[in-house]
C-alpha cells in the first residue's frame, strides 16, 4: 500500500516538474521573442497563445485600464466570441476576477463554487460562462496599467507555479508595451525636433533678409512721405508717390511679420494683465470678424499677470482672429478665454523639455472647419497658407509662434477636420505688480517742430540723410555718424548740448546700446531714442532699453519719429 502512494506521489511531483519546466522553457523563449523587438501585436498573441496553451484555459485576454475612467478595454483575447475583442467595458462594481488586480497591483485567483464567479464582475464573464479565472497586473513605471488573465468554465484551481509563470508573461508584454511607448514618443519627439530646427533654420534667414530689407523699405518710405508733403493734391504725380507708398506699406507689414517670426524684434516688455489687453482689442476684434461671427471672451477674474509686449499680443490676437474668421465663412463662434494653469511633465508637447511651473493660459477657439493632421504640422510654417492665392501671405500664424516664442511661453494647436480649431498660448506667470496698459487712441494731427541737438547714429547711409534731412527740415540741428566710434569722436569734438542721441540698436564695431553707455556718463542730461527692424545677441545690455530710453521698430513714419523725439525731449 505504501508504495503504491508513494509511486502516485512520485508520478505526481515529476508531472509538476515537467509542467514547471514546460513554463520556465514558455518564458523563456517568450523573452528572447520580445528581445527581437518585433512586432508588438505579435508579440501579444504569442503571450496569450501561451497562456492558453500551457495552462490548457479556453479563454484568455489582455485588458487595458483606460486613463481617468473605470473603463476596460479588452485590447486581445483568444476564445472570445466574435466582436468582443476592441471593446470598452465598464467595471460595475466590484470585480473579483479584475478589480484587486488593477487597484492593488496583485495577481487574484478566483476558483470559487460553480455560479459563484459569474454572480458578479463584469457582464463579459457571465455571457462566456466564466466560472474561475487567473488575474494577473501589467505593471508600467506609474503603476498597474492593465490585466492579463486567463479563465475557465469551470471552478478550477491555479497552483503558485501558475500564478507566477502568467505574471512572468504579463512582466513580458508589460515591459514590451512600456518599451514600444518609449520609442513612439522618442520617434515623435524626433519630428518635432526636426519641425523646430526647420523653422529656426528658416527663421534665421528670415531674420537676415528682412532686418537688410527694413533699412531699404525705410529709405523708400521715408523719400515717398517727403513727397507726399511738397506735392499738391491736383498734381499728377501725386497718384503715382502714393502708390508707392502702399507698396512700401505692404512691404513693412511684411518684413515686420518675418521678423515677428524669427524672434528678432525688439521687445517692450510690462508686467501685463492679459484680460486688460484682451479688452483693449476686443471692439476692433468684433469690427474684424463680422457680424455673422460671435465673440465670446471668459475671462479668469483671479488672472494672474505675464511679462509681455501689449502690442504684439494685440497682433497675436488679431491675427489668430482673422484665422478664426476665414475658417468660418458661414458665421460661427469665436471664444477667448483666459486662465491659470500649472504646466507639468505630462503637458509635454515641445521637441525640447518644457519649463513646469505656473502660467497664464490664453485660448482662441473658433467653431470653423479645422486642419487635418498635415496642415497641423505645417500651420506655423512661413508662406504655408490653405489659403487661395491673394488671400493671406501665410505669415499669419508664424508671426504668431515668432511672438509667443520670444515671451518665453508655448502654443500649441488643437483642431480636426469639421470640429474647429483651439489655438492655446501659454505665457509664464510673474508675481509682479502689473502696469497699466495704454488704450488706444489716435494720433495726433499736428507735427510738433524743435530746436534742440540730436545725434544721429545710423550705419545705412539712405536712412542716415533721410532722417537728418527730416529732422533739419522740423528746426533740429543735427549731427549725423555713420557708427558708434565716428559717434564718439563727433560728441567729443562738439562743446554744446547734444539733448538727444538717435542710435541703431544693432551697427558695426559699436551698437547703439554700447555706445549710449559710454555718452551718458560724459552727457547724463542727454535723452536717448533707439531705432532698429530687429534684436539679438548684439543688441548687448537689455537693461539699456528698459532704463527710460525710447524704442522705434524699422520701419517707422516719419511723423513718428518726430513725436517720439518731442515726447521723451519733453519728458522729465
Amino acid at each position: 500500500m505504501k508504495s503504491g502512494i508513494d509511486a502516485d506521489r512520485q508520478s505526481f511531483l515529476e508531472q509538476e516538474l515537467a509542467r514547471r519546466s514546460r513554463q520556465q522553457e514558455v518564458v523563456a523563449r517568450l523573452g528572447r521573442h520580445a528581445l527581437l523587438r518585433r512586432d508588438i501585436d505579435d508579440l501579444i498573441g504569442r503571450g496569450l497563445a501561451a497562456v492558453r496553451d500551457t495552462l490548457d484555459l479556453p479563454l484568455v485576454a489582455l485588458f487595458e485600464a483606460v486613463p481617468g475612467s473605470d473603463m476596460l478595454l479588452l485590447r486581445a483575447g483568444l476564445g472570445w466570441r466574435e466582436g468582443v475583442v476592441g471593446q470598452l467595458l465598464l467595471q460595475d462594481g466590484p470585480n473579483p476576477l479584475l478589480g484587486r488586480a488593477l487597484e492593488r497591483g496583485e495577481a487574484l485567483v478566483t476558483a470559487g463554487a460553480p455560479g459563484e464567479a459569474c454572480l458578479h464582475g463584469l457582464p463579459l464573464f457571465r455571457d462566456h460562462g466564466v466560472e474561475s479565472g487567473l488575474s494577473v497586473p501589467l505593471t508600467g513605471p506609474d503603476g498597474p496599467t492593465g490585466i492579463l488573465g486567463g479563465y475557465a468554465r469551470d471552478a478550477r484551481g491555479f497552483s503558485p507555479d501558475d500564478v507566477h509563470f502568467v505574471q512572468a508573461v504579463a512582466n513580458i508584454l508589460a515591459a514590451a508595451l512600456d518599451r514600444r511607448e518609449a520609442e513612439e514618443g522618442l520617434i515623435q519627439s524626433q519630428i518635432r525636433l526636426q519641425s523646430v530646427q526647420k523653422m529656426e533654420a528658416i527663421g534665421r534667414l528670415a531674420g537676415g533678409i528682412a532686418h537688410d530689407f527694413n533699412n531699404l523699405v525705410q529709405a523708400i518710405g521715408g523719400y515717398t512721405e517727403i513727397l507726399l508733403r511738397r506735392l499738391p493734391e491736383h498734381d499728377p504725380l501725386r497718384r503715382n508717390a502714393e502708390e508707392i507708398k502702399k507698396a512700401g506699406d505692404r512691404a513693412a507689414a511684411l518684413t515686420r511679420q518675418l521678423l515677428a517670426f524669427s524672434r528678432q524684434q525688439v521687445m517692450q516688455s510690462r508686467v501685463l494683465d492679459l484680460n486688460a489687453v484682451v479688452s483693449n482689442v476686443e471692439a476692433l476684434l468684433r469690427r474684424l470678424i463680422g457680424e455673422d461671427i460671435e465673440l465670446e471672451t471668459i475671462l479668469a477674474s483671479d488672472l494672474g499677470a505675464v511679462r509681455a509686449d501689449a502690442a504684439q499680443l494685440e497682433q497675436v490676437l488679431m491675427n489668430l482672429a482673422v484665422n478664426a474668421r476665414d475658417a468660418m465663412p458661414d458665421g460661427g463662434t469665436l471664444t477667448i478665454e483666459t486662465r491659470n494653469v500649472e504646466l507639468t511633465r505630462a503637458d509635454q508637447r515641445e521637441a525640447f523639455a518644457i519649463k513646469t511651473g505656473p502660467y497664464v493660459l490664453l485660448a482662441v477657439s473658433d467653431t470653423g472647419c479645422g486642419m487635418d493632421a498635415e496642415t497641423r504640422a505645417r500651420a506655423f510654417e512661413p508662406f504655408f497658407t490653405t489659403k487661395p492665392p491673394g488671400h493671406g501671405t501665410g505669415l499669419g500664424l508664424s508671426t504668431v509662434y515668432g511672438i509667443v516664442k520670444q515671451s518665453g511661453g508655448y502654443i500649441w494647436v488643437d483642431s480636426e477636420p469639421g470640429l474647429g480649431t483651439r489655438v492655446r498660448i501659454y505665457l509664464p506667470r510673474v508675481d509682479l505688480p502689473v502696469e497699466s496698459v495704454e488704450t488706444r487712441r489716435p494720433a495726433p494731427v499736428s507735427v510738433p517742430r524743435g530746436t534742440e541737438t540730436l545725434l544721429l547714429v545710423e550705419d545705412e547711409e539712405g536712412v542716415r540723410d533721410l532722417i537728418r534731412e527730416w529732422m533739419s527740415t522740423h528746426g533740429y540741428t543735427v549731427l549725423a555718424a555713420a557708427n558708434g566710434l565716428e559717434a564718439l569722436d563727433l560728441a567729443a569734438a562738439y562743446e554744446g548740448r547734444i539733448h538727444l542721441l538717435i542710435a541703431d540698436v544693432v551697427m558695426p564695431q559699436m551698437g547703439g546700446p554700447a555706445l549710449a553707455s559710454q555718452l551718458l556718463p560724459l552727457r547724463p542730461d542727454m535723452k536717448v531714442v533707439y531705432v532698429s527692424g530687429y534684436a539679438d545677441e548684439a543688441i548687448g545690455d537689455p537693461e539699456l532699453l528698459r532704463a527710460g530710453a525710447a524704442f522705434l521698430q524699422k520701419p517707422f513714419t516719419l511723423d513718428s519719429l518726430l513725436r517720439q523725439v518731442r515726447e521723451i525731449l519733453d519728458s522729465e
